[in-house]
């Protein structure tokens, strides 16, 4: 027999025990087999490349993938219960679970639709509207006639396209890039402003949006803010921040909340870390949420 070829045999078999030894412990560090298995060994090996950081948000991603093929690419429950987001990476490659199951800030879905209903609202803007969850959702949901999406992460832009031409929704949706005082004046100029509603999510640049000039323009209009405050060193322009949108609006503050996984049936012969894991939105510590109504609402 060819001695090359022996050696051959000789280095393939020590790569497959060595690999079998490797692949074995991460199956049962993530209790995964077969193909998903494979895959996600592999995707762990170029982790830096997949917007996952961390074991845990890889754990993460895995039970996205599994609810996500459940439910078909539909969320489940809550307001937003039959829209249809695509599966695929746009900002975030961790939170397919709550997203799906329809946990993801439901305290925000239900304060935004309680607003719209209220106020007659009919205009959503969406700032940092990544995929397109709540804009897409609210759309095809009806609860608003009108929607215009800011994202500035160019795949985010064009899977929220996909997730609005796959709802029937893009004639109801302008999509934009960056959003700054400038582009959203250009944009907004001739909107009704008593009817519409911003959901601001933007990393903490809203300690710079929202200044004097801004809150002028926008006095009208309601807001929804995500606020980052631990993204900002400069405290002074955190105060600033504070103060300004106190002076033009009235203001409430939104906490975030606990969401019980044994609320979903369909969670049933997950294990219990499984369910709790599936609950988590991925937030650094936690959050919280700053509702601006007009002076006088």
């Amino acid at each position: 027999m060819n001695l090359y070829f022996i050696l051959f045999i000789f280095i393939l078999i020590i790569f497959i025990k060595y690999f079998k030894k490797k692949y074995k412990k991460y199956l049962e560090i993530y209790q995964i087999n077969g193909l998903d298995g494979i895959r996600f060994y592999f995707l762990n090996k170029n982790i830096k490349n997949t917007g996952i950081n961390n074991f845990i948000d890889l754990k993460k991603n895995i039970l996205g993938q599994k609810i996500s093929k459940i439910s078909k690419n539909k969320i489940l429950y809550g307001p937003y219960a039959g829209t249809k987001i695509l599966n695929n990476y746009g900002w975030s490659n961790t939170d397919f679970s709550p997203k799906y199951l329809g946990s993801y800030e439901i305290h925000i879905q239900e304060k935004i639709i309680y607003l719209a209903r209220k106020y007659k609202l009919k205009i959503f803007i969406d700032l940092g509207a990544a995929e397109g969850y709540h804009i897409i959702s609210l759309l095809n949901k009806r609860f608003f006639s009108y929607g215009i999406g800011f994202e500035i992460n160019k795949k985010s832009r064009v899977l929220l396209k996909k997730n609005a031409y796959l709802n029937k929704v893009f004639n109801k949706l302008s999509i934009f890039s960056d959003a700054n005082f400038q582009s959203l004046k250009k944009h907004l100029n001739k909107i009704d402003k008593k009817k519409t509603l911003f959901l601001v999510d933007i990393e903490g640049n809203e300690f710079s949006l929202f200044d004097n000039k801004f809150c002028n323009f926008f006095a009208e209009c309601f807001f929804i803010i995500e606020d980052h405050n631990f993204n900002i060193k400069n405290k002074k322009k955190i105060n600033k921040f504070y103060n300004t949108i106190k002076d033009k609006f009235n203001i409430e503050i939104i906490n975030d909340i606990s969401k019980n996984p044994f609320n979903f049936k369909i969670l049933k012969r997950f294990s219990d870390d499984e369910k709790y894991l599936m609950m988590s939105e991925g937030r650094p510590e936690t959050m919280q949420w700053i509702l601006l109504k007009p002076k006088g609402k």
